[in-house]
């Protein structure tokens, strides 16, 4: 009995010691140009996202028009915190949504959506974007092997309780 409480408790200690390391965040939004969920006259030419910590390349980005169709973008560039795009001329009216994708400093991939409204163009029918996927949706393979080494950690830890039961029989 007490080899088991000496393996439980120097097991404890041991995940407790892995998981006191330093934290690191992923990088995420502080601003853009057009700003998320402003309202502008006309479509922009460029897009800038600026975020908390610099950004790797590469760096990529979509945008939407009000009826749903892809905007052309090109010249995708990553320098320290920001991400800029070059969006080709769009007159339509509503609202536009942005997506990127980009690699945060501790190598973590993010990516978001942003969305602004011209006030002046083509009025078109306005046809709205796919829904975001949830956390778990998006982090059920963690989940998944979480599970999983729970699930081992357990049976290692009660693999030799099991053994001396079957001993301690007559």
């Amino acid at each position: 009995m007490r080899n088991v409480v000496l393996r439980v408790s120097l097991l404890a200690l041991l995940c407790l010691a892995l998981g006191a390391g330093p934290a690191s965040a992923h990088a995420s939004l502080v601003g853009s140009d057009p700003g998320d969920g402003s309202s502008i006259a006309t479509a922009p030419r460029m897009i800038t996202f600026t975020f908390n910590e610099n950004i790797g390349n590469p760096a990529f980005v979509a945008v939407r028009a009000p009826d749903g169709a892809k905007v052309a973008v090109s010249d995708v560039s990553a320098t320290d915190a920001t991400v800029t795009a070059i969006v080709a001329p769009s007159n339509q009216k509503g609202r536009y949504t942005a997506t990127y994708r980009v690699v945060s400093a501790d190598g973590h991939p993010v990516e978001g959506t942003i969305n602004w409204t011209t006030t002046t163009g083509e009025t078109v029918k306005q046809v709205d974007q796919p829904k975001e996927k949830s956390f778990v949706h998006r982090h059920r393979s963690h989940f998944f092997w979480g599970i999983l080494a729970a699930a081992v950690a357990v049976g290692l830890i009660l693999a030799p309780l099991r053994g001396r039961d079957d001993q301690s029989k007559p």
